[in-house]
């Protein structure tokens, strides 16, 4: 049974240059929507075991006495869809004991584990490259998944906006975003 974890701690920190670039009503609603993106995505992956936590600890409190594969993800991901559920699942049936989804700032977005391997989940705020070494340390099969852009900054913010692929909903809250921030 595959658990689902939308992780705070693998988000970026708000970016208060992101309130003055759209305004603090519309950066406020931006996160909002983006936290909702990661718990529909993780709820659909996970039907009946999709939890949230703010932090590493709290995390494996959720998933005390779970066996299975587990997916952490990060709140701020704007393109989280049906092809990151895929990745997902082909990577665990292919036997990877850890993959990973590395988002623009080189910071993990999406943490999958084949179990609950407590030493990785500690160590997610240490970056895809600390999850690798340890991982490769201990011998298990490992995989990384697509890299993705969060929508943190003024800079992710311009970039969602121009692309095409990007959701509606969130490209129409950006229709403040000033061309100078303050």
């Amino acid at each position: 049974m595959l658990a689902a974890v939308v992780l705070d701690a693998l988000g970026a920190a708000p970016d208060p240059a992101l309130d003055r670039a759209v305004g603090p009503g519309a950066a406020q609603r931006l996160r909002a929507e983006l936290r909702a993106i990661a718990r529909r995505w993780a709820a659909a992956l996970a039907p009946g075991h999709a939890f949230e936590a703010t932090s590493t600890a709290a995390a494996a409190i959720a998933l005390d006495g779970h066996h299975g594969p587990v997916v952490l993800v990060a709140p701020d991901i704007p393109s989280l869809g049906p092809e990151h559920a895929r990745a997902v699942l082909d990577d665990l049936a292919e036997g990877t004991a850890l993959a990973v989804g590395s988002a623009h700032d080189a910071l993990p977005y999406m943490v999958v584990l084949a179990a609950p391997h407590e030493e990785l989940i500690e160590r997610v705020g240490d970056g895809w490259e600390a999850l690798m070494a340890v991982a490769a340390e201990r011998g298990l099969p490992i995989a990384m998944l697509r890299p993705e852009r969060r929508l943190a900054s003024p800079a992710d913010a311009r970039a969602l906006a121009l692309d095409p692929l990007a959701p509606a909903g969130l490209v129409a809250q950006l229709g403040n975003l000033r061309r100078r921030e303050v």
